[in-house]
């Protein structure tokens, strides 16, 4: 038998013993770790808009619905869902009547730094305090940023402004790379849109740009046919600045908003009166405090990421996590909720994801966009959530 005949008939035994035993085998077993993987690739290709056949040409249709019951069950989960805290439920970021030094001042202002981490950098770079701990800027965003500076957490730190009152914090988990900002002012945040509204959308750098802001990460979803849309028209309810621009389509997802004190609302169509900045989407992860995913991933499997969340003393959390890549594979929702309540939300929510997810920082994006083009900027976009700079 020639070289090249035995090699067909190995390739064929081969061929065979995969459709027959391994396939199978992949496809039914009860083992926990095939199982998870198993569910989170069909939840990763239902999850897209273009890319379902991926699971759908090779996987029986009684699995993958089987599968996907948990976005039934979470999406059950998520009807009752409602913001309940009001301004009596804040806790004051730091004692109003003690008198502190501008050093406890800034410890006071980001109690999530570790100390001791930060110390061992001043103490390579003392020229950080030339202007006073009020002027601390460090930015390292664009590099391995091995600052050696901690969170209490074990995150390392890329960026503080204590300014501008942003810390900028790396997480990474098994499948994932992201960026964590923490804004402890509150009342600079806002929503704005792109230009032109419902003709075509605007890269979140544009819009930052275009509102002067230091901090943005993207917002809603928009209309997207065919995967190839302009960006120009959001899906759902969108209100800015006390302005009601689109009227909700309900489905299942979330009104997801800030009122006039800044305070974070999650809910049902009920509350759009009562929001200033507001759009539409989900799932909703904490509220009140409380998890609202029946499980890690909930049916939507690994995807690129972004959420917004705000804790007690009404910090805001705005996470994006990088994805599609051999560096970052994605997050689940399940990831997401556990990052942003490890930083104290009590209440957060899923943002648009996929290509979408995009966070820009100082004058250029942090995050690596997701596209077919390898487009720096990520996709233009409605809108986005926006933190003004502080002059």
């Amino acid at each position: 038998m020639s070289v090249r005949r035995r090699l067909g008939v190995g390739f064929l035994v081969v061929a065979l013993i995969m459709a027959t035993v391994v396939y199978p085998y992949l496809l039914y077993t009860d083992n926990a770790f095939i199982s998870k993987w198993r569910a989170l690739y069909i939840e990763t290709a239902m999850g897209t808009m273009t890319h379902q056949w991926l699971a759908t040409a090779i996987i029986p249709k009684d699995i993958i619905d089987e599968v996907m019951k948990t976005r039934e069950e979470t999406n059950e989960l998520q009807k009752t869902a409602a913001s309940t805290w009001g301004e009596d439920d804040i806790v004051s970021k730091a004692p109003e009547t003690e008198v502190l030094s501008e050093e406890e001042q800034f410890y006071a202002k980001f109690p999530e730094l570790d100390k001791t981490s930060f110390e061992a950098y001043l103490a390579e770079h003392s020229n950080l305090l030339e202007n006073g701990w009020g002027k601390i800027a460090i930015d390292k965003c664009d590099s391995s940023g091995e600052t050696g500076i901690k969170t209490i957490h074990g995150d390392n730190v890329l960026a503080i402004s204590a300014n501008q009152e942003i810390m900028i914090v790396e997480v990474k988990g098994s499948t994932y790379e992201g960026r964590l900002a923490i804004v402890k002012d509150e009342s600079r945040l806002g929503l704005e849109t792109c230009a032109n509204l419902y003709k075509t959308g605007q890269y979140v750098k544009d819009i930052a740009e275009d509102n002067n802001a230091i901090l943005a990460i993207n917002a809603s979803g928009f209309i997207d046919e065919g995967g190839v849309g302009n960006g120009g028209t959001p899906y759902g309810f969108l209100k800015v600045d006390g302005e009601t621009l689109q009227e909700p389509y309900g489905h299942d997802y979330k009104i997801i908003g800030f009122d006039e004190n800044r305070l974070m609302q999650i809910g049902d169509t009920s509350i759009t009166e009562n929001l200033w900045d507001a759009i539409e989407f989900g799932p909703a992860l904490i509220v009140d405090g409380e998890s609202k995913l029946k499980s890690a991933s909930s049916g939507w499997g690994l995807q690129p990421r972004s959420a917004i969340g705000q804790t007690q003393d009404k910090t805001i959390l705005m996470l994006v996590i990088d994805g599609r890549s051999t560096r970052s594979t994605g997050a689940t929702v399940g990831d997401c909720k556990d990052i942003l309540e490890r930083y104290g939300a009590i209440q957060a929510t899923n943002l648009d994801g996929g290509s979408s997810s995009v966070m820009y920082y100082n004058s250029r994006e942090i995050t690596h966009p997701t596209t077919a083009s390898d487009n720096p900027h990520g996709r233009k976009l409605p809108n986005a959530f926006v933190v003004t700079w502080k002059q």
